[in-house]
């Protein structure tokens, strides 16, 4: 027969082996959930700093202050990180189509300066973003880029230009 001192130790043994066994699945979720949501606030940080752009460039902004609002618009964002392009596009009543795509860019000068687009048109703006993984080789299989260890996030906003 066991002494009642045996079984407890036989006990110890066990929890031990039992955490041993669940401790990892327990650390690798941790670290799952505050991966997923540095990921979703970066997402919804540059999908704020679209809407903001497009917001901007729909009455007639130039590109400098366009800019100037997706950088302050996105604060815990890496700014120069970003990937940025600026488009608008017009819609032919002959035709009944929007034409391509074109890059938006300034005209005019000094006070009067705004952006190419006509009023109508579609706005968008596109921006990329590579959000670098906390854990690193961690989930680094999952990302776009696993020898960086980074997934780009993309955000675009469509506004029509006042």
């Amino acid at each position: 027969m066991f002494s009642g001192r045996s079984r407890a130790m036989t006990r110890r043994g066990v929890v031990s082996v039992e955490m041993a066994l669940v401790a990892p699945v327990l650390i690798i979720l941790l670290f799952g959930i505050l991966e997923f949501g540095l990921v979703i606030k970066d997402y919804l940080g540059i999908n704020q700093a679209a809407r903001e752009a497009a917001r901007i460039a729909a009455v007639g902004a130039s590109m400098g202050t366009i800019d100037a609002r997706l950088d302050g618009s996105a604060p815990t964002i890496d700014t120069s990180e970003i990937t940025r392009t600026f488009e608008y596009r017009t819609f032919s009543d002959s035709a009944g189509t929007w034409s391509a795509w074109l890059p938006l860019t300034n005209v005019g000068s000094g006070s009067d300066t705004q952006n190419c687009a006509p009023e109508g048109a579609q706005v968008r703006v596109s921006l990329s973003y590579p959000h670098a993984l906390l854990t690193g080789p961690l989930f680094a299989r999952l990302a776009d880029d696993p020898d960086t260890g980074s997934i780009i996030l993309t955000a675009a906003m469509v506004m029509r230009r006042e």
